[in-house]
C-alpha cells in the first residue's frame, strides 16, 4: 500500500494524442493515491497551446480532449489551466504534483519550489518507454 493513499494527485500536460504512455502514467498515479485518492490531470486549454507551440496542430480541442481523459475510470477530473505554474494550482486542492524526469522548465522548477513552501509533494515517475506523442506523430505520418 501506498503511503499516499487517499491523497489528490495533479499531473500536468495537453494529452492530445493519449496513447499508452499517457495510461501507464495515470494508472500509475492511481495506483499512487489508491481507490480513495483522487487523480486530476490539469488540461492545457487551446489558446496556450497555439501560443506556446506554433504550429504544432492539436487533433482534439480542449472540450473533446477533456471528456476523453474524464472517461478514463483512473481519473477524476480535467481542470483546465493556460501556462503551468502557481496560477495554475493555487484553486486546487491537491497534495501531490506528478510529473516525469522531462519537466525542468524553469516554471516547473518554481513550481516545485512553490509545492515544497506550501506542504504539497513532487513525485517524479518515470516516462514509459518506447512511446511518446512525438513518436506517434512520426509513426502516423509515415502511413
Amino acid at each position: 500500500m501506498s503511503n499516499y493513499n487517499g491523497k489528490i494527485a495533479i499531473t500536468f500536460g495537453v494529452f492530445d494524442l493519449l496513447h499508452f504512455g499517457h495510461f501507464e502514467l495515470f494508472r500509475r498515479i492511481r495506483e499512487l493515491v489508491g481507490e480513495s485518492g483522487k487523480v486530476y490531470v490539469m488540461l492545457q486549454i487551446d489558446e496556450m497551446i497555439a501560443k506556446y507551440k506554433p504550429g504544432c496542430k492539436s487533433v482534439y480541442d480542449f472540450a473533446t480532449r477533456q471528456k476523453m481523459i474524464e472517461t478514463l475510470r483512473t481519473v477524476d477530473k480535467a481542470i483546465p489551466y493556460d501556462v503551468v505554474g502557481v496560477d495554475a494550482v493555487n484553486n486546487v486542492d491537491f497534495d501531490l504534483l506528478v510529473v516525469g524526469p522531462e519537466h525542468t522548465s524553469e516554471r516547473f522548477l518554481r513550481l516545485f519550489k512553490w509545492c515544497s513552501e506550501n506542504g504539497k509533494e513532487v513525485v517524479t515517475l518515470p516516462r514509459t518507454e518506447g512511446i511518446s506523442t512525438t513518436k506517434l506523430k512520426e509513426i502516423i505520418k509515415g502511413f
